[in-house]
């Protein structure tokens, strides 16, 4: 059954085992019979959906940044942290079918802005407006307050929104000695570390199960804090990595 029914769960294959022959077994014997099969859980790869002139601009960068210093970039980019209703867990009796939802419905939502690199983190901004040119710098001066010293000299990638790529934002980070990687490719979630923090987060956050708007911010500022540096390095040591699979035809 663990064959024929991949990605359901312990507990979904206990109920189909009580349901088709009678037998109750706990969800917790099923999880330890696969892993004696030799099943792992894992989540799918997220590999992003690219077209040919995308794949050469990854490949072109990937060749020039083939032996780069990666411990002297800073990864930047927004995030949005949602709580919605179909996240939330039932419990139900035996032979009631579960609850549907037809439509993503969200709750609660909260966006940021943050940069992490080798050695440390930015400020975590909470974005309460629209982001424009404007406000993007003013997210920037707010994120790197007290934090410049620590990044001077080092070299910058964002994902390519127009506010991230003007002249004015670009200025400030000129100004106070950052330089923006203008060649980072587009489409390529997969060579900023920052998403694989957004991951890390968002997987501490669902674990506490954020019940109103209030306590979502708390978690999403807890998670920030509570990040080990040793974890982002090891996002960061593992973009290297990432390019040598490009460079070797991984896509």
């Amino acid at each position: 059954m663990s064959r024929a029914y991949p990605t359901d769960t312990s507990s979904s294959i206990a109920d189909r085992l009580l349901q088709r022959i009678g037998l109750r077994i706990n969800p917790r014997t099923i999880r330890n019979y696969r892993l004696s099969l030799g099943f792992r859980a894992v989540l799918a790869r997220s590999q992003p959906l690219i077209n040919a002139r995308h794949a050469q601009q990854r490949l072109t960068f990937c060749l020039l940044c083939a032996t780069a210093r990666w411990n002297n970039v800073i990864f930047s980019y927004e995030k949005a942290f949602e709580v919605d209703i179909s996240g939330m867990v039932y419990w139900i009796p035996y032979g009631r079918p579960r609850p549907t939802h037809y439509q993503h419905q969200v709750q609660f939502r909260v966006a940021v802005f943050g940069a992490v690199w080798y050695d440390g983190r930015s400020n975590l901004i909470f974005i309460r407006d629209r982001t424009n040119t404007t406000t993007y710098v003013q997210h920037l001066q707010a994120a790197f307050h007290l934090r410049l010293r620590q990044v001077f000299g080092y070299y910058f990638i964002h994902d390519r929104p127009t506010w991230a790529h003007t002249t004015l934002a670009h200025d400030w980070l000129r100004n106070n000695r950052i330089s923006c990687m203008d060649n980072y490719p587009p489409v390529s979630p997969d060579l900023n570390a920052i998403k694989s923090v957004w991951s890390w987060m968002n997987r501490y956050i669902q674990r506490n199960r954020p019940n109103s708007q209030q306590r979502l911010e708390r978690l999403v500022q807890q998670a920030w804090n509570r990040m080990p540096q040793n974890v982002i390095r090891g996002y960061i040591n593992n973009i290297p990595n990432i390019c040598a699979q490009i460079n070797h035809g991984w896509e």
